[in-house]
């Protein structure tokens, strides 16, 4: 499937900035209709090959750069329930690159630069979302100590109590990363979205991006949604158990009942930096703007500063040396 212009036959694609399907040659706005084709895995704008894999849902061609969406992986049962649209632009998020990493001042001098940003490429990651009812219980003691002094002699008492917890929290759309080539921490630390902008998938919302269907069935990554619940868990049942110098659990149930689950796309822009033989990787919240990703080192810049540092201190030895001798 491909978006084309009425007007000009250009390639549309859907533009965060405003909301709207632009044509990529003309400008034109909404004035798509859809292309399908009779190929998979070729490009209908100029023949040639695609090079995508078994999960590859949106790519760009690349020879014509077309941007094409994969039909039979965007339909049951690879295609996505929902989606969060992209909320910042190409521009948008170099410039967010950018503020993220104006200070470093070690960073080689083509590290930002107009043509290593080329390789910023805006992907749709796919995730399952899992909702359940938790019915948590807690139960053991817990102490509270009380010291004082009296003359020389310093006293403790510690008091035990029974304490016993039960809460039913309702978990909804909790987000677990079903791409294998894209890193779960990573991914976490992408986290958290604005859920409220989740709404169902429409096929426009691909074009201009690259994407991916599933690698994982959802019972294969229910571990990693209930130990995010877990930990949320445990959190709740501390907030209600202040007071206590020490909490030791005798028993601690969690009950997960699973009452919904959806597979989503989440907007991730993603630029690759090569740097003497090694790749580093940032990302930035597709909708948010969180950027994440450890910057490389230009050793030249790094030599550089030490040398002028140690050269600026022997002046100034000298200096202070000629001054003493003067005076």
């Amino acid at each position: 499937m491909q978006f084309k212009c009425a007007n000009c036959g250009g390639n549309v694609v859907y533009d965060p900035s405003d909301g709207h399907m632009k044509c990529m040659s003309c400008q034109s706005v909404d004035t798509e209709e859809v292309v399908t084709q009779e190929d998979s895995y070729s490009c209908p704008s100029c023949g040639a090959k695609l090079e995508i894999n078994d999960f590859t849902s949106a790519t760009k061609c690349g020879y014509c750069g077309a941007y094409l969406i994969i039909d039979e992986k965007i339909t049951y049962p690879y295609g996505p329930d929902l989606l969060i649209p992209f909320r910042f632009s190409k521009e948008q998020a170099t410039e967010l690159l950018r503020k993220s990493f104006k200070d470093k001042l070690f960073c080689p001098n083509d590290f930002l630069s107009e043509r290593t940003l080329e390789n910023l490429e805006g992907d749709y990651i796919p995730f399952w979302m899992y909702s359940y009812d938790t019915h948590a219980v807690w139960d053991g003691t817990g102490e509270k100590r009380r010291s004082w002094r009296q003359g020389d002699t310093e006293y403790t008492e510690i008091s035990t109590y029974h304490v016993h917890r039960e809460i039913d929290i309702d978990f909804n759309q909790v987000p677990v990363d079903a791409s294998i080539a894209m890193p779960d921490a990573v991914m976490d630390l992408m986290e958290p979205y604005e859920y409220k902008d989740l709404t169902k998938f429409e096929p426009k919302y691909m074009s201009g991006y690259i994407a991916e269907t599933y690698n994982q069935p959802p019972d294969a990554l229910e571990a990693r949604a209930k130990s995010k619940i877990d930990l949320d868990t445990e959190q709740w049942l501390a907030s209600t158990m202040s007071g206590y110098s020490a909490l030791k659990p005798m028993q601690k149930v969690f009950d997960h009942k699973p009452t919904a689950r959806e597979f989503a796309m989440m907007p991730v822009w993603r630029y690759v930096y090569r740097y003497r033989n090694k790749q580093y990787e940032y990302y930035i919240n597709g909708q948010t703007g969180k950027v994440y990703g450890k910057l490389p080192k230009s050793t030249t810049k790094i030599w550089f500063s030490t040398t002028t540092l140690f050269v600026a201190l022997v002046l100034l030895l000298k200096a202070l040396q000629f001054l003493v001798e003067v005076f």
